[in-house]
This record gives C-alpha cells, structure tokens and sequence, in this order.
C-alpha cells in the first residue's frame, strides 16, 4: 500500500482555492473576487470606501497575478492551475506575489477592524472567520496562534507575517498556516 504525502503548503493552497472559489464550481474566475468582497463585506455595506478597496485589491490579484496561471486559456482556473501558478511566482518573483496579496489582506483588515484601532481584536477576527464559514471557535483557536507577543490583538505586522508563512512555508507548525482557520 502506497501512502500519499501531502504537503502542508499544497494543503494551505487548496484550502484558500476552495475560500476563494465563492460559487464552489470548482474553477476560480474573475467573477470569484468580486463575489469574495461582496461576501465578506455583508456586515459592512455602511463603509463602501473599504469595501471597495477590497474588491479593487482582489480584483488586482485576478489581473496581476491568478489570470496568468490560466493554463488552457479558458478563463478558470483549477486548483491544480492554482497551486501551479501560485508556486511559479513565488519562485520567480515572490516579493509582486506577496506584496499583492498583503495588500489584499490589508483591506480586508481595514474592513474588519470595527474600531478603526489599527488592530485585529479577537471578536473581529471571529467575525472575519464567520464571513469565510469558519467556526468561531477554530478562528479562536487560530487568533491565539497568529497573536504572537499574545496581547490579545493582531497589528498588521502579525498579519503580514503570518501571509507570507501561509503563502510560502512547509513547516507544518507555523502559526501563520492558521491565517484562515485550521486546514
């Protein structure tokens, strides 16, 4: 009996493939970011200025970066494509990759943080987690590993971090492989 090894980065790809592909049709497309802002800008429609920064931002991210990885040229990626294309440009320019998608999670923790505090409290952390479909208690259990210094709030350098682990590392102890709840 053969057993197949999966890595903890090809994991963390799959898992946010499948966060991204809003109408679970298998494929991501242009359409997905756009619906991902919408998504998760539900409980925000009073701050529009912040909910468009997001769809900008994953709109960037479709143009930038995921259009290039279309493979056939159909307009969707799979998440073969995906973790394909994402690998490829983390090996030929990881700092354009990384910078795109810190933006992208700037803006989403710009949207999160109802308080305008610069932080990530643990009840806005949850409430990102609920927009994603991720229990509450495993985004908990996520804050607590993000929070590094463990003062009970996530400033945007403790975010950026844990983007670049969970877009790059294969140690499968890395807080940042809980960005977006447990794989």
């Amino acid at each position: 009996m053969t057993t197949t090894v999966t890595s903890i980065l090809t994991r963390k790809l799959n898992h946010m493939f499948r966060i991204l592909d809003t109408d679970q049709d298998g494929h991501l497309t242009a359409r997905d970011m756009p619906a991902m802002a919408d998504a998760l800008a539900v409980p925000f429609a009073e701050q529009p200025e912040k909910v468009e920064r997001l769809r900008a931002a994953l709109l960037h991210i479709w143009e930038a970066h995921l259009e290039r990885m279309d493979e056939d040229g159909d307009g969707r990626l799979t998440a073969a494509e995906y973790e394909l294309g994402v690998r490829t440009a983390l090996a030929e320019d990881a700092d354009a990759l990384l910078d795109s998608l810190n933006d992208t999670v700037a803006a989403w923790f710009s949207l999160f943080d109802a308080d305008a505090d610069g932080y990530l409290e643990l009840e806005e952390y949850v409430r990102l987690g609920e927009a994603l479909g991720v229990p509450p208690q495993d985004m908990k259990t996520a804050f607590r590993r993000l929070d590094r210094d463990a003062d009970g709030r996530l400033p945007p350098c403790e975010v950026r971090e844990a983007v670049v682990e969970y877009f790059t590392s294969e140690d499968p102890e890395a807080d940042g492989n809980w960005l977006y709840g447990p794989l």
